[in-house]
């Protein structure tokens, strides 16, 4: 048993009565460098720890969470969930995950290397590849951002329902954000890599490809405006995905903040599509053994061959419609009580490679990048309508570079219109775990000259 199991022990044996009580703990190390010019610009390294609890008593639920772990600590952040479930609103939903079989581990989820990676060896891997990112061209003027940055976490949860459970893990990302400049044009590409450990990360290509991306949109220009193909890459595809992310969770359709409310078994997208999440891929960020409650993470086909066949859950959410937990719930640590989303959430991949999508796509727009998804985009709504940035494709080859272009539709008819996804996926860490592939989507309006 870990120490941070133990002390999760040591709070939930002192539930009394019919209160349920939940104590989960983190314990992380973290390390993160920029480097500028070959230089360090910032460093900083944390090592947190500390506890939330819930208590559930009378269908009401309070939360806090303390850093200090001491006897005294845990018994003071008990009694102030306590105090806070007596003012709270009761709610007949509200409860702690009941118990289950314990849950097999994920593979590939620590780095037993990764713990013993010297800082310096951090820092030269930043220096690396911010020189990589401007040895590709001469017009690379300057790399605007460099990052590396890793944590090495233990996680713990106890119930007094008799839930007992911890795992490892190691991350470890970086990226690169680089400015092309030719004549009066200045353009700018980003590109990340992400792991469970240094060893895993690839400075020279996550430079390169940091570095191409602005190079191909120089002299980029608007075109006219048309209705027309447009393929998302992998980064812009799972940016899309993170808009449709928080309207799939039961707490999303119950509150009426989702454009699928309502929609359950009805086709909402083209019969190519598949949407999946998974809490259990090797290698995904999002990957866990169990959720923030203890359940037990799986596969759940939330849209199959188009039709909308499951929302995401948590326990809360699934116990308003009498159904089982999808084991989605997450925390932004252990400051936080449980909440649903997304755990790794992706499309299907239809088989083709990309390079068979773009030609699929013929004369189209591919979409690099998305300036305005955060106003432009409406998961209540369905309201899609950003500016991007990308090439115009000829016979599926990317030629002029484009820009100061709006793409438009509503995102059901964006799904609908979905006709092939590739088998290129990459994994998105920002904003959760979401997997993009090129997509095509047969049409949308594009707004340019």
């Amino acid at each position: 048993m870990s120490d941070l199991l133990d002390i999760a022990g040591r709070v939930v044996e002192r539930a009394t009565g019919d209160e349920q009580v939940e104590a989960f703990l983190t314990h992380a190390r973290t390390f993160t460098v920029k480097v500028h010019e070959g230089e360090v610009e910032s460093l900083s390294s944390a090592e947190p720890r500390g506890a939330g609890v819930r208590v559930v008593a009378d269908h009401k639920q309070g939360f806090a969470y303390t850093t200090d772990l001491t006897d005294d600590g845990l018994q003071e952040v008990l009694d102030q969930a306590r105090r806070n479930a007596r003012f709270a609103s009761e709610d007949e939903a509200v409860g702690l995950a009941e118990s289950q079989p314990k849950p097999e581990d994920v593979a590939g989820m620590f780095d037993e290397a990764q713990p013993d990676v010297d800082p310096n060896d951090k820092v030269a891997f930043a220096i690396e590849l911010e020189a990589a990112t401007k040895a590709v061209d001469a017009r690379v003027r300057t790399v605007e951002d460099t990052l590396y940055s890793d944590e090495v976490v233990e996680v713990a949860i106890a119930t007094s329902n008799g839930i007992s459970n911890t795992f490892r893990l190691t991350e470890a990302w970086c990226y690169s954000v680089a400015i092309a400049t030719e004549g009066d044009d200045t353009q700018v590409g980003f590109d990340f890599d992400l792991g469970r450990g240094l060893k895993q990360l690839d400075a020279r290509r996550t430079g390169r490809r940091s570095a191409v991306r602005a190079l191909s949109v120089l002299g980029a220009e608007k075109i006219p405006s048309a209705k027309m193909p447009v393929v998302f890459d992998p980064y812009t595809a799972a940016q899309f995905l993170g808009v449709l992310g928080g309207a799939l969770t039961g707490e999303s359709v119950q509150k009426g903040r989702s454009l699928f409310a309502g929609r359950l078994g009805e086709s909402v997208a083209s019969s190519a599509l598949t949407l999946v999440d998974d809490g259990r891929v090797e290698g995904a960020p999002g990957s866990r053994p169990w959720d923030a409650e203890g359940v037990p993470t799986g596969r759940t086909e939330i849209i199959k061959d188009g039709v909308l066949t499951s929302y995401l859950y948590d326990v809360k959410s699934a116990r308003r419609e009498g159904r089982a937990s999808t084991g989605n719930a997450t925390r932004l640590g252990f400051k936080s009580a449980p909440h649903a989303a997304p755990s790794n959430l992706a499309f299907v991949s239809t088989g083709e490679s990309r390079e068979e999508v773009l030609r699929l796509a013929g004369r189209a727009l591919l979409v690099q990048d998305f300036h305005g998804v955060h106003s432009g985009a409406n998961a209540i709504s369905g309201d899609f309508s950003v500016g991007v940035t990308g090439r115009l494709l000829e016979n599926g080859v990317p030629t002029q570079a484009v820009k100061e272009v709006t793409i438009a539709a509503p995102m059901l008819e964006i799904l609908s219109s979905v006709t092939h996804v590739g088998n290129d996926l990459r994994w998105l860490p920002f904003d959760g775990s979401l997997g993009g592939a090129t997509t095509l989507v047969s049409e949308m309006t594009v707004a340019g000259s």
